[in-house]
């Protein structure tokens, strides 16, 4: 029997019942997030109501701590049954999540994949670095020209991951598969962010987060010519900068850590946190916007 769940306010499926029971093993899957099948009708249920689900997950002692239940889940795709999840009618807070819940999350879908998120860091960092140091003097050219496609790639990578998918390694280089519309969507928002640094250092800081949803919106939406992505991130981010600003500094003590007391070496591991922490944050955002 197909099973829809909820995370972060989306809904995912159909998968199997031993793939929520993963779910639960891994962490992405709390005992208040909202599941689904035919059998409950025009209810969505929490997991730790469905028998032999969460039992299979952490401690109890572990889960003690949890935000509450999800209060809205729209309604998804029809499964092969023809089974349709409802969404659901109750009061939504319109899908807002504190910096902290943010980073909770970040630590729970990493949970199993830290080795990804440390291999496609290294990855990306000896790719660009073996471009911009082995074929000079055009390797600095080149480095930047691949930075928009290594970008796009990660960033389909971490959304995966966070959507409760299989992510992999390998999703990095499929940025290069939209590769001008991904070059094309590094060079205005570096472009706009270095004009805007030029009139003073906070606009420039100001235009960067604006500009920051741009990759996320391109992964979700291939047909957008590049200038549509960033539009479309300033739009997004309108009322919303100065949280992911907070974000940033609530990340920025985990950098501190690794830079001095790891020789930099932390970083492997602190990068994959941000980049998840950020994805969340689109998630959030794209989750209150109308449609």
């Amino acid at each position: 029997m197909n099973w829809y769940y909820g995370v972060n306010q989306q809904p995912f499926g159909p998968v199997a019942f031993e793939d929520l029971i993963r779910l639960v093993k891994e962490g992405r899957l709390l005992p208040t997030d909202l599941v689904w099948n035919p059998e409950y009708g025009e209810q969505w249920v929490e997991a730790r109501s469905v028998p032999g689900l969460v039992l299979q997950g952490p401690p109890a002692s572990a889960l003690a701590a949890v935000p509450p239940p999800m209060t809205q889940v729209p309604a998804i795709a029809r499964s092969p049954e023809g089974a349709q999840p409802p969404p659901q009618t109750e009061p939504s807070d319109g899908g807002w999540v504190e910096n902290a819940e943010l980073t909770r999350r970040a630590r729970a879908s990493l949970s199993g994949y830290w080795g990804l998120g440390v291999g496609v860091t290294l990855l990306n960092i000896v790719i660009t670095q073996l471009v911009s140091t082995v074929i000079p003097p055009i390797g600095l050219l080149v480095s930047l020209i691949i930075t928009g496609p290594l970008n796009l790639g990660i960033t389909i990578v971490y959304l995966t991951l966070v959507r409760g998918g299989g992510p992999e390694v390998g999703q990095m280089f499929s940025g290069f598969n939209r590769f001008g519309k991904a070059l094309g969507v590094w060079f205005f928002t570096t472009l706009f962010t270095l004009l805007w640094t030029l009139l003073l250092i906070i606009p420039g800081i100001i235009a960067g987060i604006s500009y920051s949803m741009a990759y996320y919106i391109l992964a979700d939406n291939p047909h957008l010519d590049p200038l549509e992505a960033v539009r479309q991130s300033k739009e997004m981010m309108g009322g919303y900068k100065f949280q992911f600003f907070c974000l940033g500094f609530r990340l920025l003590g985990w950098t501190l850590l690794a830079v001095f007391f790891t020789f930099g070496i932390g970083m492997l591991w602190v990068i994959p946190y941000m980049q998840t922490s950020y994805t969340h944050f689109y998630e959030m955002v794209r989750s209150t916007r109308p449609e």
